[in-house]
């Protein structure tokens, strides 16, 4: 399985971050990925945030490169119009080879920081998901995470007890109240699910709204395969599901987890 994620600057201009998505997309095509993942939010990033539908003509362009390369895609995050006034899901959408929309995960844990040089709630516009489910891609299980996700270690335990063995994260994670997180806890989540973790940010902008960047992709023993500092651009990386299979029955840590509820 062949993997590349795109690293984004993304602004308020949606055409310019399009146009800028499709061209990195198509220079990694260079690569023949089956896989193309994006950011969290590449489609705007700016006060507020973008309303999209469903069936608009943005996603069919992305359908269409899809059918058109013969490229699976990971459709980062959007902001998609809800049945709810004034409120959106964030959302990430897996288009398969053919251009069809065949799996939706809406994003479940809200960005919350209540500082007093920063205050966010993602709630207040976003309505959270409220699935946890895996897709199949290429013969393998997948599963998605976005941004926040990352702190909840149980939602990814979830998927992989439904079976992932790759998992994408698009992100926008800031520095200043998510840097050494970002260091850490894809790490984290790889070695503890034993899985391909597929960290995808965004970069650029400056203080409080400065983003990490280090998109990069980990093994499931928690190596660096390949990653990005905080330049646009891609990375592309084969896995090797078979050696991923062999290791978790070598070091067999999902027969020991146990429900420590009460």
């Amino acid at each position: 399985m062949r993997v590349s994620l795109i690293q984004m600057n993304s602004g308020s201009d949606k055409s310019a971050n399009i146009e800028k998505a499709l061209k990195l997309m198509k220079e990694s095509l260079k690569d023949n990925p089956d896989v193309i993942c994006l950011s969290e939010m590449f489609l705007y990033w700016g006060e507020g945030i973008s309303k999209e539908e469903l069936e608009s003509p943005i996603v069919k362009e992305f359908r269409e490169f899809a059918n058109i390369n013969n490229i699976n895609i990971i459709l980062g995050s959007i902001g998609l119009l809800s049945d709810e006034k004034d409120k959106v899901t964030n959302t990430s959408l897996v288009i398969n080879r053919h251009g069809d929309i065949m799996h939706r995960y809406d994003k479940i844990y809200m960005y919350t920081v209540d500082r007093k040089d920063l205050k966010i709630d993602e709630g207040r516009d976003t309505i959270r998901g409220d699935k946890i489910e895996v897709f199949e891609l290429e013969g393998i299980k997948m599963g998605i995470g976005i941004c926040f996700d990352l702190r909840f270690p149980e939602y990814f335990r979830k998927l992989t007890e439904l079976g992932a063995e790759m998992i994408f994260l698009p992100s926008s994670f800031r520095k200043i109240t998510g840097q050494l997180a970002w260091d850490i806890l894809p790490k984290a989540r790889a070695i503890e699910n034993q899985v391909y973790f597929c960290a995808c940010n965004q970069t650029g902008g400056s203080g409080l709204k400065a983003r990490c960047g280090n998109t990069k992709i980990i093994s499931y023993n928690g190596e660096v395969i390949s990653s990005l500092d905080e330049e646009e651009g891609y990375i592309t990386v084969d896995l090797d599901i078979e050696k991923l299979r062999k290791f978790r029955t070598e070091v067999p840590v999902s027969k020991q987890v146990i429900d420590v509820k009460k």
